[in-house]
């Protein structure tokens, strides 16, 4: 049968064909129509015609009504007929198809091509009015140039497919010629595009647009009007209504001025009469009225209108009387109102409605009542009373008098112009002046007295904010509030109450800025003290000196002034005697200022400047302003920098003693007791050690390359949060690599107490965040402070890739969209592993296919491009760096090199840390023409500003690595400009990151600057790579 159904609802089915509840009403163009349980059921053996009303189909495409009807088709022998009337009517249908279209496909092969672009046939088009179905029809007819005969197009079904085919189609009977869409003046090809978009394939969908076998065209009302647009453009084109013929028609809304209907008003003696004319006109499927050659396009309630008029009786006169009682004046007048919707309204002044502008004066009482008066401002006279409105020689308008009286006794009073209410009880007060006083004033003019204004008392407290240790303490004093009193206020203010009632009855109102500044400090985290005061961390100073510092009202501690004055201008703090040997510039005095600030008030904080700009020389200089003989540092760094970290110590502060704990298990401990000045070690080596560590008392802990803490559920994190030292600061150019809770892990670390949990984080914008870190994160661009740098010019260098090469990536290619494109979002965020995987595998493929196939023996794109590359670079005696983030790509251009008489060095992940520094030495003193460096091994901590040129031979999703990479050489004591070469091979995946890392270039800063805050290598942005995102959605 057509559709796999579940059992279940088969089951069910066939249990309602048991019933009888199948009902079979035609047959038709191949198609059962059937009734069943009071829905209706169309059956075809075509899968995609069958079609049911229930809502259940229409979500599964499969219901117990399928399975009735097929069950019907199964068991019942007058079904079992049908059944073998359908197949062998498909069969036959089939057959004629292949016959015909043999047929057609022999007459297209005898008849000559369609070669000429010339402009051959044009269209007309006749409409008229069906006398059964009362439709709009229309005949289309074409002619040849320049023969001006018509000819009735017979079947526009076979003549759009002629078209379409280009193929030989009867004009007339004497004509049988090619026919092209380029053979048609313009006005035609824009009627044939238009008519083929109503073509579907579907032969009862089709019926529809094109009845009587295809000789007419009908169109919808929903785009009727477009469709008569472009039947109106062509040469030719007329309408016949009845006698009338019209050679171009109009399309229009209904409005008072159209001239089909009129409406006077007449006052009699006894009576009032409604005189109505009507013109000639058409009703056109109920969404037009066709008039004097205007479609007139009309509403549902003017239809409605319309057919109101249309009841009424004709008199001789050809107009339609109506007679109402003298009573009904008001509701006639209303009645006028509707009328002008579609035409005109000629009646006497009193039969127009009159608008008021009204005008509300609250006051209070001796007794406290609130009393209201009412009055109603019209043009000529103002109304005080309900008598003066029965008075009123006119309609008055009768929706917003309703709208007053409603709300006078929405609001307690009683419905009369001279009224009043009860007392306000004190929790009724804010309410009262809030909620119901702005609904009158929506209203009309509102005016209250001072004396209820004196009910409502707005009061701005006096805050007072303190230094108490590591803590900021916030108090609030109201004057109309007893003292005893102000836990109480604060608890309604923190409650986010609007107001606050005294154990007097008297209520204080609080104002919109007390009510934020609360919020605010809730959302730092505040804490409410018996006293009735707020506590907060001294971290929120920055915040609350902003939050505060246009306040008439706050008055700040000594302390706390300088705090706030600190943490805004640190380039303006004291800054102690540095013991470096080395001339500091203004911008990394500043950055030591800003250590020193923060160090002073035992704040932590990243030191984020750009690559090159002595992130290291800032930090030795701030711990030789600090550091006593028996003070106690410990640093960390990736294992490749730690020797790097005590050369720079060395050569600018040789006086403080220096040890680098590193090597053997043995060797670490003895060190690690010895407690140096300042122990340099790895990360992985003080995870191994940390316990040794902790039995050390350090006053301070430099975190290099902080990036490494970026992910929170590391055990390197989870022990550093653990691990307690006084002063914390972390170094990293790149704070955040993907998304932004790489910074809540750092200051986690760093700065604990500054943000809220993971969760809280999650859910702040990308400006609350830039808010809490401004005074902890210190960052510098090199355009910024750096003007006498060189300048480093980027360059995109795209190759193509080679035959052999490929093949074997589209193949892979097509393998992963495949399987993309089969799985749920379920599977695929399940297996995002494999899928990455994959994208590695089309990355090398870029490379050289040779990286992980053996018998590779093809060429590459890429390395023929670099082999291109680096003889012009050779010439120019340029020196090189090379990142790969694939080892057997840096191996396989290691062997070319001296083919093209250049010398090398190489560092990867596995190269030990002595050595690095020992090859990074001898290539800035000259040695060697090219550096080949595993892109994340080499990505941070070498300085290697002997080279002039940085060669990217493939591309990491995130620009940061890459930019990290660059840095290496385009940094302070580059003296020539940087150039860097990216190479991308064309038409693959390459292109695709190199989009997503302009995505992604700008994470940092924004996020810094509170501008947004993007997430990492998504599914969405895989699917993007993969150029499958259109085919998903």
């Amino acid at each position: 049968m057509a559709k796999l159904i579940p059992g279940k609802i088969r089951s069910e089915g066939i249990l309602l064909y048991e019933n009888g509840k199948v009902t079979l009403q035609e047959m038709k163009n191949q198609y059962l129509y059937f009734r069943i349980d009071n829905d209706s059921l169309r059956y075809s053996l075509d899968d995609q015609a069958i079609f049911c009303s229930c809502d259940f189909f229409q979500k599964k495409k499969f219901c117990v009504h399928l399975a009735a009807g097929e069950a019907f088709l199964k068991n019942d022998e007058e079904g079992k007929e049908l059944l073998l009337g359908l197949e062998q009517d498909a069969t036959e249908s089939q057959e004629t198809k292949e016959k015909v279209s043999f047929g057609s496909l022999f007459l297209d092969q005898v008849l000559p091509k369609i070669e000429s672009k010339e402009v051959r046939f044009g269209l007309s088009a006749t409409g008229h009015v069906d006398d059964y179905s009362g439709q709009f029809l229309w005949t289309l007819r074409i002619y040849r140039r320049p023969d001006e005969r018509t000819y009735v197009v017979r079947d526009v079904v076979a003549f759009l497919q002629a078209i379409k085919k280009q193929s030989h189609f009867a004009i007339g009977k004497s004509y049988y010629e090619p026919i092209s869409y380029a053979a048609f003046d313009l006005e035609s090809r824009a009627l044939i595009r238009f008519l083929e978009g109503l073509l579907s394939g579907d032969t009862v969908h089709d019926a529809l647009f094109f009845p009587n076998g295809g000789r007419h065209l009908y169109f919808p009302m929903s785009f009727f009007e477009e469709a008569v647009q472009l039947l109106m453009d062509l040469p030719s084109f007329t309408l016949e209504v009845g006698m009338d013929t019209y050679q171009e028609v109009f399309f229009q809304e209904l409005q008072e001025d159209s001239g089909l209907f009129s409406f006077q008003v007449v006052e009699m003696k006894e009576f009032i009469e409604l005189q109505v004319q009507v013109s000639s006109y058409k009703m056109v499927e109920g969404r037009f009225l066709l008039a004097n050659g205007h479609f007139y396009q009309i509403s549902p309630l003017q239809k409605i209108l319309i057919e109101a008029v249309q009841s009424l009786p004709l008199s001789s006169d050809q107009k339609r009387h109506v007679q109402f009682d003298l009573s009904d004046q008001t509701k006639l007048t209303y009645s006028l109102e509707q009328f002008r919707k579609i035409g005109e309204v000629k009646a006497p002044s009193n039969f127009y409605i009159h608008d008021f502008q009204p005008h509300f004066t609250f006051d209070l009482s001796e007794q406290g009542e609130v009393l209201l008066e009412v009055a109603f401002v019209y043009e000529d006279r103002i109304v005080r009373s309900e008598q003066d409105l029965k008075d009123l020689p006119y309609s008055s308008n009768f929706d917003k008098e309703r709208m007053v009286f409603e709300t006078i006794l929405a609001a307690g009073f009683t419905k009369h112009f001279q009224t009043k209410r009860s007392p306000l009880l004190p929790k009724q007060i804010y309410p009262f002046f809030q909620q119901t006083l702005p609904l009158f004033e929506q209203l009309g003019e509102v005016e209250v007295s001072e004396k209820l204004l004196d009910l409502y008392q707005v009061e701005k407290p006096k805050i007072d904010i303190q230094t108490s240790g590591r803590l900021l303490e916030i108090g609030f004093e109201f004057d109309s509030i007893d003292p005893s009193e102000v836990d109480q206020v604060m608890s309604a203010l923190i409650d986010k109450n609007d107001y606050y009632i005294s154990q007097t009855g008297k209520v204080l109102i609080f104002d919109e800025e007390t009510k934020r500044i609360s919020q605010t400090l809730l959302n730092l985290r505040a804490k409410k003290t018996k006293t009735g005061q707020l506590q907060t961390n001294r971290i929120a100073a920055f915040q609350l000196s902003q939050l505060f510092e246009t306040a008439d009202n706050v008055q700040f501690s000594e302390e706390f002034r300088h705090l706030a004055h600190d943490l805004i201008h640190p380039e303006q703090f004291p800054l102690s005697k540095l013991q470096v040997t080395a001339k500091l510039r203004d911008y990394q005095e500043v950055g030591v200022r800003w250590l020193s600030m923060l160090n002073h008030y035992g704040f932590g904080g990243i030191l984020a400047d750009d690559m090159g700009l002595g992130k290291t020389l800032q930090t030795i200089a701030f711990l030789s302003s600090v550091a006593t003989a028996d003070s106690k540092i410990l640093i960390l760094a990736p294992s490749s920098l730690i020797y790097n970290w005590k050369e720079e110590f060395e050569k600018f502060a040789p006086q403080m003693k220096v040890e680098v704990i590193y090597g053997l298990k043995a060797n670490r401990d003895e060190i690690i007791a010895s407690n140096p000045q300042v122990a340099i070690t790895s990360y992985a080596s003080f995870r191994q050690d940390v316990e040794q560590y902790e039995k050390n008392q350090y006053q301070y802990l430099i975190l290099d390359e902080a990036q490494v803490m970026k992910n929170s559920q590391t055990k390197i994190a989870q022990y550093l949060r653990k691990f307690d030292v006084p002063h914390t600061f972390a170094l990293s150019g790149t704070p955040i690599e993907n998304h932004v809770e790489e910074l809540w892990s750092i200051f986690q670390i760093v700065l604990p107490g500054l943000f809220p949990g993971k969760k809280e984080f999650k859910q702040l914008s990308p400006e609350t965040i830039s808010h809490y870190v401004k005074p902890f994160i210190m960052r510098r661009k090199k355009s910024e402070v750096l003007q006498e740098l060189p300048d480093l010019i980027e360059m995109t260098y795209k190759n193509e890739l080679a035959d052999d090469q490929k093949t074997i990536y589209l193949a892979q290619l097509k393998q992963m969209q495949d399987r993309i494109l089969s799985s749920s979002e379920e599977e695929l965020n399940r297996s995002k592993m494999e899928i990455l995987s994959g994208l590695m595998r089309l990355r090398q493929i870029c490379d050289t296919p040779a990286l992980f196939m053996e018998d590779y023996k093809g060429d590459s794109g890429k390395l023929d491009s670099l082999r291109g590359l680096l003889s012009q670079i050779a010439e120019g005696n340029h020196r090189v760096l090379i990142f790969s983030q694939f080892r057997g790509m840096l191996e396989r251009i290691e062997e070319e090199l001296p083919q093209l008489g250049l010398t090398s060095f190489k560092i990867t992940g596995s190269t030990p840390s002595q050595e690095r520094q020992e090859m990074t030495k001898a290539f800035n003193q000259g040695e060697s023409d090219v550096f080949l460096i595993s892109l994340k091994a080499g990505g941070v901590g070498l300085n290697l500003t002997g080279a002039d040129t940085v060669i990217l031979v493939d591309l990491w999703w995130n620009p940061a690595v890459e930019s990290q990479a660059i840095g290496r050489a385009h940094r302070m004591g580059q003296e020539q400009a940087v150039e860097v070469y990216r190479l991308v091979t064309r038409g693959t995946i390459e292109e695709k990151i190199q989009e997503l890392q302009e995505q992604k270039k700008n994470l940092v800063s924004e996020v810094l600057d509170g501008t947004e805050s993007r997430g990492s290598l998504t599914l969405t942005e895989i699917q993007e790579i993969l150029g499958i995102s259109e085919a998903k959605t």
